[in-house]
């Protein structure tokens, strides 16, 4: 999107107060679902003592670690900083925004649930999905750092995972469940 474009967007759900008190529910309440829903995996698998725990916690905090350190490094600044306008919720940081960090975690997480619990996984990536268009819509990321946060999240799930797995197999901690 172009500032023309983002402006239109945010000047549209300004105009309308319950659309943007909407569009703030769902964007809140999307990441919220997300990470209450992985909690939740991540307390059954422990209940039932799923050798699944470790690569369902670890890979998804690898996830956010390393894509938070390749946006430091990229440091592109983000559309109302480029394009010079007001995002439709105040955000101050200029720079960090590619990969969208809220959207290559959700596919992270989105990830590791595939491998557990397919229905779960997939309830998790269309949040995911929901996530990325509130970034954008929101004017905090143009759709090339959203599309690039849910490929790195989705990629690196799954070969962290297999990674993880391989790993500890041959240290001869876990049993061998690749994809």
């Amino acid at each position: 999107m172009n500032a023309e474009q983002y402006r239109a967007v945010i000047g549209w759900f300004n105009a309308r107060p319950a659309a943007k008190k909407a569009l703030r529910l769902v964007s809140r309440g999307a990441v919220g679902l997300v990470y209450l829903l992985y909690l939740g995996m991540l307390a059954w698998l422990a209940l039932h003592r799923s050798e699944q725990l470790w690569p369902a916690a670890i890979v998804p905090a690898a996830a956010f670690l390393v894509g938070t350190l390749v946006r430091r490094v990229i440091d592109r600044p983000r559309p109302y900083t480029a394009l010079g306008f007001a995002p439709l919720f105040p955000k101050d940081k200029p720079g960090q925004s590619m990969p969208s960090r809220h959207c290559f975690s959700a596919a992270a997480i989105a990830g590791a649930a595939w491998l557990v619990l397919r229905p779960l996984g997939i309830v998790l990536a269309v949040l995911g999905v929901l996530i990325a268009v509130c970034r954008v819509v929101t004017g905090v990321h143009y759709i090339s750092d959203v599309l690039a946060g849910l490929a790195f999240g989705a990629v690196f799930a799954v070969l962290g995972w297999n990674a993880f797995v391989l790993t500890a197999s041959a240290m001869g901690f876990y049993s061998i469940m690749l994809l």
